[in-house]
């Protein structure tokens, strides 16, 4: 991807990303260079996974997001706000994307994608490997050390009681299984989950 335009693509995500959730401008940095570990590696269109990484998540800043931090770990997919952040993210990357003069096929192919993100079966479903590069990127982000602070900045520190750290192992525990279906996210994932102690 041309580093002018990813730049310009960043300065428009990172003001966005300011206003949703706690931390998930680092988290979108993080999921960007899976995305770019997981090209290197994997079959995967550069110019659909890189911006649907970095926009994947800017909805968060128009929604309330209460329903989404009360939620028990394997709730919060339920949330209504996740579906808003979903539909409402798609309508801004739309209008990024054409400010920025995307190709008008794949800004298509991002905002599809961007409206189902954290819908894992269907992306699943639309057989792409550019989309499960995306969901495998996003979901890499809830194994490393650094999701642990992520989750605690986002939720706070309460969120991590006995009960929500067993509920929340093995969802995650169960997602290796689902989410990665390429040799390196599986891999990688696998690594991270190590690191932080999900899988010993």
């Amino acid at each position: 991807m041309d580093p002018v335009v990813e730049n310009k693509l960043k300065e428009k995500v990172r003001l966005l990303l300011m206003r949703g959730r706690e931390a998930d401008w680092e988290h979108t940095l993080r999921a960007v260079e899976y995305g770019k570990y997981l090209l290197r590696h994997e079959e995967g269109d550069e110019e659909i996974v890189i911006p649907a990484l970095y926009l994947h998540d800017i909805g968060w800043g128009s929604v309330n997001y209460d329903d989404f931090r009360k939620a028990s770990p394997k709730k919060k997919k339920e949330a209504v706000s996740v579906f808003l952040h979903m539909r409402n993210g798609a309508v801004l990357a739309r209008k990024i994307l054409d400010d920025l003069g995307w190709d008008p096929e794949k800004t298509q192919m991002i905002v599809s994608i961007i409206e189902i993100h954290d819908e894992p079966d269907k992306i699943l479903a639309l057989d792409n490997p550019s989309a499960n590069l995306i969901t495998e990127a996003d979901r890499m982000d809830r194994y490393g050390p650094e999701s642990i602070k992520r989750f605690k900045a986002m939720l706070g520190e309460n969120y991590f009681n006995e009960d929500h750290r067993k509920k929340g192992s093995a969802y995650l525990r169960e997602g290796l299984e689902v989410w990665f279906r390429t040799r390196t996210g599986k891999a990688l994932a696998q690594r991270l989950a190590r690191k932080t102690g999900l899988l010993i």
